[in-house]
């Protein structure tokens, strides 16, 4: 009789034990470029989100006070927030790796130099689409659109025309590949355009070179479409942009989507969850009746839905 409880009993046990830990459950270690800042936000947010469901969250540490590397041993999947973090993870750790709250041109770099390493990454840069269409919604009556492409987004010279041809819109694209060059397509852009999309190309965002973009469409008072709250803040129109808050629930989403047990595949994905600023001061600068940004954003994410 006591055998047969003890069976019993292991039994109990063992159903509870795989409740506690849902198959396909990955334990997550958080490594972070800095402290504070937006790293903290994501962290934040990043626990919020996944909240009571079947992946744990772990505290790798940051660079600046040191990574907890028996977490980063345990884990499934390493999370890194920054570049700086994601280049010293994949320096240093063999694990399964998605970086965050880096840009596509980082992105590129840490491929380049880690070809054959087990990595993803969900970059800052916004689809090319979505752009256009932060465009369309704010100004639907102006319909030629100056863009300047720097040598990290040349490549999607293409895109951009191929949506723009659909949208209706003229696009009127310059490409810099240096910054002697700026000034001089700034000029021609912005003459023929009625408003300009400031790409996050690494030449063409540097702090330089967005005074120049912003002081020269204030002198032909030509409205700036850009990548950033903070470049909105600064004087641009607008922007469409995630924040760490839309990373975290990006990465969220994508741990939801995969089969059990499975990790992300090596790729690099633009964000599917962002937000939308509008500097009113600007608008009424250039005499533009625009709409605000929560309606801006409803419409974007109405035209995003499938």
């Amino acid at each position: 009789m006591r055998e047969l409880l003890r069976t019993c009993l292991l039994g109990v046990l063992l159903v509870f034990s795989a409740i506690g830990t849902p198959a396909g459950a990955l334990d997550l270690a958080l490594v972070v470029s800095g402290k504070g800042g937006a790293y903290e936000r994501f962290a934040q947010s990043l626990r919020a989100s996944l909240g009571a469901g079947p992946h744990r969250l772990y505290d790798g540490g940051n660079l600046e006070e040191g990574v907890a590397e028996d977490v980063v041993r345990r884990a499934d999947l390493v999370l890194a927030g920054g570049f700086p973090a994601a280049e010293a993870m994949l320096g240093r750790s063999s694990r399964p790796l998605m970086a965050v709250l880096i840009s596509r041109s980082q992105y590129r770099a840490l491929r380049r130099s880690h070809p054959d390493a087990p990595f993803a990454a969900i970059v800052l840069d916004q689809p090319p689409a979505r752009q256009l269409a932060l465009v369309h919604a704010v100004l639907p009556e102006r319909n030629r659109l100056g863009v300047l492409y720097g040598p990290d987004t040349r490549d999607q010279e293409r895109e951009f025309v191929a949506l723009s041809g659909k949208s209706g819109m003229e696009l009127l694209g310059q490409q810099v590949s240096t910054p002697l060059e700026l000034t001089q397509a700034l000029e021609r852009t912005l003459e023929a355009s009625d408003a300009l999309l400031a790409l996050a190309d690494p030449l063409l965002s540097t702090p330089t070179a967005a005074r120049s973009i912003l002081l020269s469409s204030y002198r032909y008072r030509r409205p700036v479409f850009a990548w950033s709250r903070a470049f909105v803040d600064a004087g641009a129109l607008a922007a469409v942009y995630s924040g760490p808050g839309d990373i975290a629930r990006d990465v969220v989403d994508w741990l939801a989507a995969l089969p059990a047990g499975r990790l992300p595949e090596p790729q690099m994905r633009m964000p599917r969850h962002f937000g939308v600023a509008l500097n009113s001061q600007v608008a009424r600068a250039l005499n533009l009746r625009v709409e605000d940004a929560a309606s801006v954003l409803r419409r974007l994410q109405v035209e995003e839905r499938p």
